[in-house]
């Protein structure tokens, strides 16, 4: 009997760590990445459903119609990081509206659009416009002051490619080495 790798067809059984996506805020017109003082930076996709149970029917029926995205998040007050403190600055000087938006782009590092080069390395990207809710600044004696609050968007996600080198977002309908209908030749595992 041949012996059958299963990994070939598998892509292998690595799971994603947080660090593969990166998570960026403009600033002043450029990007900044949200990482040193950021503990979390979760998403929630806020999926809203409807349901219908039709006169024929004993079991509903649910549609997706559309959603609320979240972006909840914690950090350690470091004045240092730019993105960190415009959203500091939002509940602190108690912004509202158009003051309290921003333009975030989240960026899949695991998922490369070509190959990286010195002059450009480009993955897969979703920009948003997002209002910041700061929710509570604390810390007791002794202790790192610290922040929560969530960054909810604004509107639907703009697909693209963002390149980590120029910190640029290009909108467009780009394929990253992981997306389904990439047809991308797998590569036997080296024994």
């Amino acid at each position: 009997m041949d012996n059958f790798n299963l990994q070939l067809f598998t892509g292998g059984r690595s799971a994603l760590i947080r660090n593969q996506i990166a998570d960026y805020l403009e600033v002043n017109g450029k990007m900044e990445l949200c990482g040193i003082g950021f503990t979390k930076l979760d998403e929630s996709p806020g999926a809203q459903s409807d349901s219908t149970t039709y006169i024929n029917e004993v079991t509903s029926s649910a549609d997706i119609i559309g959603y609320e995205t979240e972006f909840s998040y914690e950090f350690d007050a470091v004045p240092s990081q730019k993105a960190l403190y415009a959203l500091w600055k939002d509940g602190r000087n108690h912004h509202t509206g158009a003051d309290a938006q921003h333009t975030y782009v989240r960026v899949d590092l695991f998922n490369p659009v070509g190959a990286r080069t010195g002059e450009k390395a480009e993955y897969t990207a979703r920009q948003f416009t997002v209002s910041n809710e700061v929710s509570d600044f604390t810390g007791g004696g002794g202790e790192k002051i610290s922040a929560s609050g969530t960054l909810h968007a604004v509107g639907d996600p703009v697909f693209g490619k963002f390149d980590t080198v120029s910190m640029t977002f290009t909108e467009g309908d780009f394929k990253g080495k992981y997306d389904l209908d990439t047809e991308e030749e797998p590569v036997a595992p080296t024994e």
